[in-house]
């Protein structure tokens, strides 16, 4: 009965063994795979959500809109963006015979961005944003009783440069803030221009960083897991 045990007990730790040695990852094996996760890459998917501050004659208007593209080396911000503005422009009413007309404004375009990286640390990175925007807008003029008096419409074509900044207290999200001059290079509505400076804020994220936070949970989580199944065979045995 002793001697069935013992060799029941002998092919339980046998197992054990076999199971351990064949999953077991060493020390040096995940210092090398974790080292070619967390290695820099010379493509990183982006994506941002922005809100852009701008002045015109005093009065804020906001540009909401967002981009996508690469980060190329973590030096050079390649990407493709798409913006608008909807609201009233207090500097252009119209007074008709004693009845005042409100301006409304839209704006649509889409923007080439290119941002060069010139410090990028753990915490935080400074850029410097050239961006190119090419799309429509769009003017006409109501009250409460009259709407779309006066329409207008017409191609336009804008730049925006200036300093960027991101705060990263995760590694794979920012909040990303700048500050530049936006240039309206042609306006085919000779009433307005937008040209003057614009503050923005935005959240930016590192799709690339994503990746290899779960590549790396994944790979901490089975080097641990094993470490421990070593360790409860050593007890077992040596109980």
């Amino acid at each position: 009965m002793v001697q069935t045990k013992s060799i029941i007990f002998l092919l339980f730790v046998c197992i054990c063994t076999s199971s351990i040695a064949q999953n077991k990852i060493s020390k040096k094996q995940f210092l090398a795979d974790s080292t070619k996760i967390v290695a820099p890459k010379f493509i990183r998917p982006q994506f941002r959500l922005d809100n852009r501050l701008t002045f015109l004659d005093g009065q804020k208007l906001n540009i909401t809109g967002f981009d996508v593209g690469v980060l190329l080396k973590n030096k050079l911000r390649v990407t493709l963006g798409y913006y608008s503005l909807k609201d009233k422009i207090n500097s252009l009413q119209k007074t008709v015979n004693d009845t005042i007309y409100n301006c409304n404004y839209k704006l649509n375009y889409g923007a080439i961005n290119i941002e060069f990286i010139y410090k990028d640390t753990r915490f935080f990175s400074l850029g410097m944003p050239l961006e190119f925007g090419f799309g429509g807008n769009s003017l006409s003029y109501s009250t409460e009783s009259k709407t779309g008096i006066d329409p207008q419409s017409g191609f336009v074509a804008l730049a925006y440069f200036g300093l960027s900044g991101t705060f990263k207290p995760i590694r794979w999200i920012g909040l990303k803030g700048a500050f530049g001059y936006r240039k309206m290079l042609f306006n085919e509505i000779k009433e307005i221009s937008l040209d003057g400076i614009y503050t923005s804020v935005g959240l930016a994220i590192d799709f690339r960083e994503i990746i290899t936070d779960y590549r790396l949970f994944k790979l901490k989580k089975r080097y641990r897991k094993n470490y421990n199944a070593l360790e409860n065979a050593v007890d077992l045995i040596t109980d």
